[in-house]
């Protein structure tokens, strides 16, 4: 008896100490501006949507995974320290009985379990005194109760509704239902609703296309599928969940989604989410970022499973080439015979595929906008004859950056290469289209005098970057244009070159491509492209763009009029 009376007069001191460490811990919690509220399980359970309980038995259950109570949370801090004076005899009772010698101990606690937190429903003091003596866990009879969302014990308040917001929106699309395991929730919980709208106007139209209602659940699968998975992949071949940091997934494919809505608006034309995800970067200053991350289909060495992907879309035959579905076109006083726009329509093969023509005119520049009508009606009328579809655009702007700017929603650029001095963007100094391959980000196709089909492709390669890329576009039109295909390089000593000329060779017939293969010895560059042109007779000349210190990069870096200025042929660079 009388050790029991030891064991509760230092349990009050203990009480006594525990009471100064939870106003201590309040305070600078509150610096911080952070919570110690234990977590009320009736307003957790509500807000989460609990569907059920099960009862799991007698348990050991971490003490730092209990973080709530059902009836006593101004009693105690989230850490379950004491908070009232007066609870000093109760407390210091009740860890006499844990820890005397002369007693028989108490019974399990009763917890019950959400998530990864668990909820005293009986034995609020034998918690917080197992908390104050350093025990690591605790028995328990516990009741799990199933809801809406999962949640772990670091679950602060401000977490708590948006688990709330996303609980109600599963309670009202019953999403977790259709699809067990997705997870859609949001950070921009505005957004919830938006996101309810989405689903219900894909039912609407299922069910105008069906002529019949369709019911919810297979109409949130059909959403999902088609609608934004394909949306999620491409946001997640961008790495834009490592760079818009503050967005989740579902956060991303609205944004996405609605920047996609508003350019289609602006242009009266289709844009791809590829190439939205693109502009959209460009414009908040992330691109750089994006590029790096970016899986771009022609950086790809897997081209055969690309063209597996395009197929249910495109079709296998000859007719439906769709690498570069939609394409831009410069349109101006540079191209008077529309030469540009001749290429593009004979690059334009896809099913859907679109040609935008756009024409930039400079800021301050003295133009009427009849000027500008003329070159539409001009424009379209080409177009109607051709059986293609199209818009023409207007823009005013420094030319070259306007060009970048526009080619992300594109996927391939096609200009007119004029070389006469006149100081213009397309000058013989070749400023404005050195700027364009060295900082642009998609594929550039240069015509000059004569536009012509891609049919008879001279490849040149060195086994850089740039060049593998064109060497997977040269292989994607081999096998599907089945065009004729000749590759060109150039030997040099940098060290590796053999590997990377094996590398083609076992590319190419990882395919079955029939083609012609010519290595040349070191010699004037553009003496051995026009005699390999003179000797195959290419419709098209395809290459990669700088570099660094390769044969290609030297050559489009210093000698860039040197080479485009002999070459007659449409010329493709990838970039």
């Amino acid at each position: 008896m009388e050790e029991d009376i030891y064991t509760y007069r230092r349990a009050l001191e203990d009480f006594k100490w525990a009471r100064s460490k939870a106003a201590m811990q309040r305070f600078w919690a509150s610096i911080r501006g952070e919570s110690l509220d234990l977590l009320p399980y009736a307003e957790i359970s509500s807000k989460l949507r609990a569907v059920s309980q099960s009862n799991l038995g007698l348990q050991d259950v971490p003490l730092k995974q209990i973080v709530g109570s059902v009836g006593r949370t101004d009693d105690f801090d989230r850490n379950f320290n004491p908070l009232r004076d007066y609870d000093q005899h109760r407390w210091a009772s009740v860890k006499t009985a844990m820890i005397s010698p002369m007693s028989k101990g108490l019974p399990p606690v009763h917890l019950y379990k959400i998530g990864e937190m668990y909820f005293v429903l009986d034995g609020n003091h034998r918690v917080s005194i197992a908390k104050e003596i350093g025990t690591k866990s605790i028995e328990a009879y516990v009741t799990e109760v199933k809801t809406k969302v999962s949640v772990d014990a670091s679950l602060t308040p401000q977490e708590l509704v948006g688990k709330a917001a996303y609980a109600d929106f599963l309670e009202d699309t019953q999403v977790d239902s259709s699809l067990p395991g997705i997870n859609l929730n949001l950070n921009f919980l505005q957004n919830y609703n938006l996101l309810k709208e989405h689903i219900a106007v894909h039912q609407y139209y299922m069910g105008i296309e069906r002529n019949a209602p369709v019911p919810h659940a297979e109409a949130v699968k059909h959403w999902y599928d088609f609608v934004y998975q394909p949306v999620i992949n491409a946001i997640e071949n961008a790495g834009l969940a490592n760079i818009y940091v503050d967005m989740t997934l579902t956060d991303l494919y609205l944004y996405v989604l609605d920047q996609q809505t508003s350019l289609q608006q602006e242009l009266g034309l289709n844009v791809s989410t590829e190439n939205t995800i693109d502009f959209v970067a460009m414009k908040d200053g992330k691109l750089p970022e994006i590029e790096a991350a970016k899986a771009n289909i022609m950086k790809k060495e897997a081209v055969g499973q690309f063209m597996e992907a395009e197929a249910s879309a495109c079709g296998t035959g000859p007719a439906n080439d769709c690498l570069f579905r939609d394409i831009l076109v410069g349109i101006g006083e540079f191209d008077p015979e529309w030469i540009g726009l001749t290429q593009a329509m004979l690059v334009n093969r896809c099913p859907g595929g679109q040609i935008r023509g756009l024409h930039v005119s400079p800021t301050n520049n003295d133009q009427t906008p009849s000027e500008s009508e003329q070159l539409q009606d001009e424009f379209n009328q080409r177009l109607s004859q051709a059986g293609m579809t199209g818009k023409f655009s207007v823009i005013s702007g420094e030319v070259t950056r306007k060009l970048k700017e526009q080619s992300l929603l594109s996927d391939l650029l096609v200009l007119k290469l004029r070389y006469a001095p006149s100081g213009g963007l397309f000058d013989r100094t070749g400023s404005g289209i050195a700027q364009l391959i060295q900082q642009g980000h998609r594929p550039i196709l240069l015509v000059k005098e004569k536009a012509l089909a891609i049919e008879h492709v001279l490849l040149l390669y060195d086994g850089q970057p740039k060049s593998k890329e064109a060497l997977y576009v040269a292989v994607y039109y081999a096998l599907k244009m089945k065009i004729h295909l000749d590759v060109l390089t150039i030997q040099n000593s940098a060290a590796g070159m053999e590997a990377q000329i094996n590398f083609a060779r076992e590319y190419l017939a990882k395919f079955g491509i029939a083609y012609g293969y010519r290595i040349v010895k070191r010699e004037e560059f553009v003496s051995a492209v026009l005699a390999e042109i003179e000797r195959v007779k290419p419709s098209t000349l395809m290459a990669g763009g700088y570099n660094g210190t390769s044969w290609i990069g030297r050559m489009f870096g210093t000698s860039l009029d040197a080479l485009l200025g002999v070459v007659d042929i449409p010329t493709l660079i990838c970039l």
